[in-house]
Parts: C-alpha cells; sequence; structure tokens
C-alpha cells in the first residue's frame, strides 16, 4: 500500500520517458475513433472492451505483436497518426512527463502501404503541437522490425535521410529469439554515417548475447529492456564501466512479456545494486499501463525507495538522446521536495 507522500511523489515529480512505442500505444479512445473515421473493424466496441481484449489475447512477446499489428490497422491518414502523437502527449501532461521518447516503428505501417511521408508529417506536425500545447517535448527513434529482412530495414534507415529534422535516434524492435542484433549491422553502420543515436531491444527474451553484439558491433549507446544482461557478470561490469542506459520497462516485462514469474523478481534492483545505470519507461500504455502505474510498481512491488526513483527518474534525462537541459528544473523540484518532507 502507497503512502500519501508516495502517491504525491509519483503524481508530481518531473519525468523522462526513454522507451514507448507509439504503434502500441494507440489509446483505447483514439483507437475506436480511428477505426470509425476509417471504416476498420476492431473486436471491441469500448475501452473496457480493448482491455478484456488485450488481457485475453497477450500471453506472450509474439501474440503481443500481433494485437499491436491489429490495433495500430486503425492509422492510414496524415491525420490519423496526427492524433496518435498528440493524444500521446495529452496522456503526458497529466503525467508530468515533460521529455519523451517515441519509438516510431514505421515498418509496421509499410507493410499496409502506408507511405512513409504520411506517417512522418503527421508525427512532425504533432510533436510541435506537444510542445506548444502540452510542453511536452518529444524526440522519435526509427525503429527496425528485426524479423525483416536486412535489406529491407538498411533501405528504411537510408530513407531516413529525408527527416533528420524529425528523427534522432535508431532502435531495433519486434520478436528478438531467431532474429539477432547482429543480422541488421549495415543499418547500424547507416545509422551512424547519419549521426544518429543508436539503440536496441536486446536481451528480453532472448540472451546477453544479444546485448554485446548490440554495444560491441553496432555501436548502441543505449540497450532498450537489457533485462537478461543479470545472466552474466562480465556484462555487467562492462555495462557500469561503459554507463550506457538499460531503458528498462518492468511491467511489460513481467505482466505483458512473461519474462519474470513476478514484478517482484524483475532484475532492475540486483542490476541497479551493481550499478548499472537504469530508467524506467511504459512501453505500451495500453496494455501494461502508463508510467504513473510504472512508478507504482517499481516502489510498491519491487521496494525501489524514494532516493532511488529519484535516481531512475534523472537517468531518464541525464542520459536521454537531448533531454539534458531539463535536469535544472528536476534538481530544483527534487531540492524543493526535500525541504518540504525532511
Amino acid at each position: 500500500m502507497l503512502t500519501e507522500r508516495q502517491i504525491e511523489f509519483i503524481r508530481t515529480i518531473p519525468k523522462g520517458e526513454n522507451h514507448i512505442h507509439i504503434e502500441g500505444s494507440i489509446p483505447a479512445r483514439v483507437a475506436l475513433r480511428l477505426g470509425k473515421r476509417n471504416g476498420v473493424s476492431l473486436p471491441f466496441s469500448s475501452e473496457e472492451g480493448m482491455k478484456a481484449f488485450v488481457k485475453k489475447n497477450v500471453v506472450d512477446l509474439n501474440s503481443f505483436m500481433k494485437c499491436d499489428r491489429l490495433i495500430n490497422s486503425v492509422c492510414i491518414t496524415e491525420e490519423d497518426y496526427f492524433d496518435v502523437v498528440y493524444a500521446l502527449a495529452e496522456d503526458a501532461k497529466k503525467q508530468n512527463i515533460i521529455y519523451q521518447e517515441l519509438h516510431l516503428d514505421y515498418p509496421l505501417n509499410e507493410e499496409r502501404g502506408i507511405a512513409m511521408d504520411v506517417v512522418m508529417k503527421g508525427y512532425d506536425q504533432a510533436r510541435k503541437a506537444a510542445l506548444k500545447d502540452f510542453g511536452v517535448e518529444i524526440v522519435f527513434i526509427a525503429g527496425i522490425d528485426r524479423t525483416l529482412p536486412p535489406t529491407q530495414c538498411a533501405a528504411f534507415i537510408k530513407n531516413l535521410e529525408h527527416y533528420r529534422d524529425v528523427v534522432d535516434g535508431i532502435g531495433m524492435d519486434c520478436e528478438e529469439k531467431g532474429y539477432p542484433c547482429i543480422l541488421h549491422k549495415e543499418s547500424y553502420e547507416i545509422a551512424d554515417s547519419l549521426g544518429l543515436f543508436k539503440t536496441a531491444h536486446a536481451g528480453e527474451d532472448d540472451g546477453s548475447q544479444n546485448i554485446w553484439d548490440a554495444i560491441d558491433e553496432l555501436g548502441c549507446q543505449r540497450i532498450d529492456h537489457g533485462v537478461r544482461a543479470i545472466e552474466d557478470p562480465v556484462l555487467v561490469k562492462e555495462l557500469v564501466d561503459r554507463k550506457i542506459l538499460l531503458a528498462m520497462c518492468t511491467r511489460s516485462n513481467a505482466n505483458a512479456c512473461f519474462l519474470f514469474p513476478s514484478l517482484k523478481e524483475h532484475s532492475i534492483r540486483p542490476l541497479s545494486e551493481a550499478g548499472v545505470i537504469c530508467s524506467i519507461s511504459s512501453d505500451d500504455p495500453p496494455y501494461v499501463g502508463d508510467l504513473l502505474w510504472e512508478y507504482e510498481g517499481v516502489i510498491d512491488e519491487i521496494g525501489f525507495d524514494e532516493d532511488q526513483m529519484i535516481k531512475l527518474a534523472r537517468n531518464s534525462l541525464e542520459y536521454s538522446i537531448r533531454g539534458q537541459h531539463h535536469l535544472p528544473t528536476f534538481d530544483a523540484w527534487v531540492d524543493d521536495w526535500k525541504k518540504r518532507w525532511n
């Protein structure tokens, strides 16, 4: 049971978020509206219905991706893509998220024949509106679908040259088992030539070798998830020494992808205690809850104290792509909070 102080702390602390997927985070209210607008039939007709559908059908990472593709099918026009990101920013404002790095998984749209320009223009206009209307700074990370042919992924990254004013980073996601990071080395070499920040989902539902390949072969400056790093003490030390952030999503790992028997057994605690830099994000809110819910779980179930949570929150800004300018605001909030409560 959270205390009054913990509840207020979670609600009011300025937050960054390093790991949230646009296509996997379409709010139910938006999915239903866009489905009706575009004549796309969904297997539910209410927000509660979508929750029930997700709970019934998502049993592992693969089934999650199938559900993700289904709900994303409501997006067709530039206006649709604007509406999704604008709604995410509106929700971020309510959680006092001041900086958010959104993974845009264009290949999920490409496979439906949606032009890249349609998606990018919608997202870019929403990014600008989010800052103006809500004060939420959004940075985009272009995500490779690792299950696609490497040549197709490389072509996607080459096309980002036309959108360098929109996209700041490259990532890699979707089903990890059977699709090692090293398959997409060419894409990361292209990203490097474009000056993009590099991250990758690794050590999520497959072993630590993917993390080694991501940092040594692909030149990743960050790892998304990385929960299985704990299995390799040498890797843990390497992550500490290189100051590589693990952008973790604890509820997603435990409650959606079932990588741990329970949230309490998540590897974020032993990794943090070993000195690995971690942050926490919501990953895909409709499936596992928003960032406030993520904070609640890390405090109430994993057992992080207030100072540990402040460190996680600060890491999300300090080790972000370009959110470091928010640190003075964050530190001032922490000073005021401690004066008030201590």
